[in-house]
């Protein structure tokens, strides 16, 4: 146990060095003005930011809890914030790789089987993917005009960014929720990997977001609380701005501008969530403000989306270890 608790550290600790490693060689530069401005954020306004990102969480797990309760109506919201903050530790502490296991793991420890924890997860994703090309259309349909005035070169990486997004999003619902692509997807799978192991997950996982994505309902009513949740992420770099002192966006601008930044995100790889969103942010961003002040900007947008939640989820992650350690003790004593 005490060796699993020093491990998880390590990896915390390595992760959020690799990070802060590569902020630092994105801002080498104008580290001395970022300085600057970040000490001069007063520290209520530092405080509402982490709220803004602890809001936007929460938000999350609203959404994980709309498509839990088809199948578990007990499930509560501290369960569902469980499960948000281990895919925000698998996905950056693992690069990824441990995200689903986590979350459908602890899905599972709250009475779900597999199949049902990485249907509701997959649906959960593919319901964003919809909300952010959604949100991103609404929000220039509402404001194209301002930007085609004062933003030159934007729209190939919004084309493309709405293009792979539609991609992702076609993609996984068919193969979701059309038998016959799915039997393709596994036919290629077998050919190419020959691990008959993935029919069985698939299979489950089409069944399950079946049951999410061909519900009318269910879909609209996650759509609905996810664009909630992007409202209050896309709040952050407006108030982030505002906090440095920059007024050259209205709130609607700024609330344009971030849609478009997640929807660009979508075009770019990245490691463990790090690399697309801070090009995406300062090709965005700092057309509008002084570069460094767009650079100081992001750096508080990423405190409160990523270095806050990624801590909040390493409590979470041990607290969960706990848990499976004391049950695994008990059956042992039984």
């Amino acid at each position: 146990m005490k060796r699993k608790r020093r491990n998880t550290y390590l990896v915390s600790a390595l992760t959020l060095a690799l990070v802060f490693a590569v902020v630092i060689l994105i801002f080498r530069d104008a580290l001395p003005g970022i300085g600057k401005n970040l000490r001069a954020v007063p520290l209520w306004g530092v405080l509402l930011l982490l709220v803004l990102g602890f809001a936007y969480e929460t938000m999350e797990s609203a959404v994980c809890l709309v498509i839990i309760h088809h199948k578990k109506p007990d499930c509560t919201l501290a369960d569902a914030l469980r499960v948000t903050f281990l895919g925000v530790f698998g996905n950056i502490a693992t690069m990824g790789a441990g995200t689903l296991p986590m979350q459908s793991y602890c899905l599972y420890r709250r009475g779900l089987d597999a199949g049902s924890g990485l249907g509701i997860m997959a649906s959960e994703y593919v319901l964003h993917k919809i909300s952010v090309l959604l949100y991103a259309t609404a929000a220039l349909l509402l404001g194209g005009e301002w930007l085609r005035g004062g933003a030159n070169g934007l729209a190939r990486y919004i084309l493309i960014g709405y293009a792979i997004g539609a991609l992702i999003v076609l993609a996984l619902t068919l193969i979701y929720t059309w038998d016959r692509v799915l039997a393709l997807v596994l036919r290629l799978l077998d050919g190419l990997l020959h691990k008959p192991k993935w029919a069985g997950s698939l299979t489950q996982l089409n069944r399950e977001a079946k049951k999410v994505l061909l519900v009318p309902s269910l879909a609209v009513k996650g759509i609905a609380v996810s664009l909630a949740k992007l409202f209050v992420l896309y709040t952050i770099p407006y108030a982030a701005l505002r906090l440095l002192g920059c007024t050259a966006l209205t709130f609607g601008q700024a609330q344009l501008l971030a849609a478009l930044m997640l929807l660009i995100t979508n075009a770019l790889p990245n490691v463990a969530g790090v690399g697309p969103m801070e090009f995406a942010f300062l090709l965005l961003f700092a057309p509008w403000s002084d570069t460094t002040v767009a650079s100081s900007a992001l750096v508080l947008y990423r405190v409160a989306t990523y270095f806050f939640p990624f801590l909040l989820s390493v409590i979470v992650f041990l607290c969960e270890e706990n848990r499976s350690l004391k049950g695994f003790d008990a059956q042992s004593a039984e």
